[in-house]
């Protein structure tokens, strides 16, 4: 019986043990089912939050991709107006040139009108002779393309001899 009671007693304390570690295996479950929880409801909220970050993030993108596009329009506006008013000015300067250009041909033509002139004196002295009188010379003739003939008439003297 001795030895009955003694087996008895070691089986009591393996069911001890064994019940000891049930329970600290338990009690592990119930820890490890708390920490899993915990986790997943973390993870809900900072998900919940990373998809608002996100949501933020795209109407950011959004109003500046938006603001970006009216920046580009206001600037090609002003870059058509500038080329605008650069091929207007192009124009103006091409007519002043060419308006230039017809006084220069103008002036060069009086210019040697009035050498040709000077340089005949026969004909000179046959204007007096007619009666031109006090050295008054024939008006000049000014091509077309300056606006009709101009009168000189009598200049009082004092110019220059080219």
């Amino acid at each position: 019986m001795v030895q009955v009671e003694g087996a008895t007693i070691g089986l009591q304390d393996v069911l001890k043990r064994v019940a000891g570690r049930m329970d600290g295996q338990g009690n592990h479950q119930t820890r490890h089912e708390q920490v899993t929880s915990r986790l997943h409801q973390t993870l809900q909220a900072e998900g919940a939050a990373a998809m608002g970050r996100d949501e933020q993030l795209g109407q950011e993108l959004l109003d500046t991709k938006a603001q970006h596009q009216r920046e580009l329009q206001n600037h090609e506006r002003i870059l058509n107006a500038m080329m605008a008013e650069l091929e207007a000015n192009k124009e103006a300067r091409e007519r002043q040139e060419s308006h230039r250009a017809e006084l220069t041909a103008a002036v060069t033509s009086f210019v040697g009108q009035v050498k040709g002139k000077r340089s005949n004196p026969t004909q000179e002295r046959s204007a007096r002779a007619t009666g031109g009188g006090c050295g008054s010379r024939p008006p000049l003739e000014m091509p077309a393309a300056a606006g009709g003939t101009p009168h000189l008439g009598h200049s009082g003297g004092g110019g220059s001899d080219d």
